[in-house]
């Protein structure tokens, strides 16, 4: 099953698929929605979850020598204290390594915007956004589990139009996400990118061809 069927029903698709039409009716630019499941694996972060689990062992084993007198005498307790942080360690791995949310609850906010920095500029170029006449290509890059979102327009809109004009357009992709309204919030944000692009007179030209297709791009799975 590809990620845009795991997430968007047919309807949706053809609903956000109908907005990028509407939004380019209004200008010469070419919008691209691309929507990725994560921005990266976070495998290495396992190892995080192991480090802290095997730690948590070994706080709860000297909690409980403690709080019952001692349990385990000479090398005995040294090395059941072992046993259990090594335990604590591989389970903390195996969680981890299954549970991706889990995983990427562990990763600080500042490598999230790093992975989703690079992956977006990545798309950009897979897409090929930049082969409109006038690079006036816009990269829409939602990336689910880091509940980030990049507007990555092409130079000649980004020109024209301030970065933080673009805001809203994120605020309401993510603001759909979080209320588990994907689709309604992708579909209000390529809509303000049209009258936004409007607003800043990135006119339709009279020969304007649809140079990128509108579908929503499907960024696979990568957790």
């Amino acid at each position: 099953m590809s990620i845009l069927a795991r997430y968007f029903s047919k309807s949706d698709l053809d609903e956000i698929k109908s907005a990028v039409g509407v939004a380019e009716s209004k200008t010469s630019a070419e919008i691209v929605p691309f929507f990725a499941e994560s921005s990266h694996h976070y495998k290495e972060w396992a190892w995080l979850g192991a480090f802290l689990m095997g730690g948590l062992s070994g706080a709860l084993f000297y909690t409980v020598e403690n709080f019952y007198g001692s349990l385990w005498e000479g090398e005995g307790k040294s090395f059941i204290a072992i046993v259990s942080v090594w335990l604590g360690a591989v389970l903390g791995l195996i969680i981890t390594t299954v549970f991706p949310k889990i995983r990427i609850s562990l990763v600080s906010r500042g490598a999230k915007q790093y992975f989703v920095d690079l992956r977006a500029k990545e798309a950009f170029l897979d897409e090929e956004v930049f082969r409109t006449k006038n690079r006036t290509g816009i990269l829409i890059y939602i990336s689910l589990y880091e509940h980030f979102v990049r507007v990555l327009p092409d130079k000649e809109i980004a020109k024209v139009v301030p970065k933080s004009e673009w805001n809203e357009a994120v605020r309401l992709i993510v603001e759909g996400m979080k209320s588990k309204k994907k689709k309604e919030g992708i579909v209000s944000s390529i809509l303000f990118c049209g009258d936004l692009l409007k607003k800043y007179n990135i006119q339709r030209e009279k020969d304007d061809k649809n140079e990128i297709s509108n579908e929503i791009r499907d960024g696979g799975k990568l957790m």
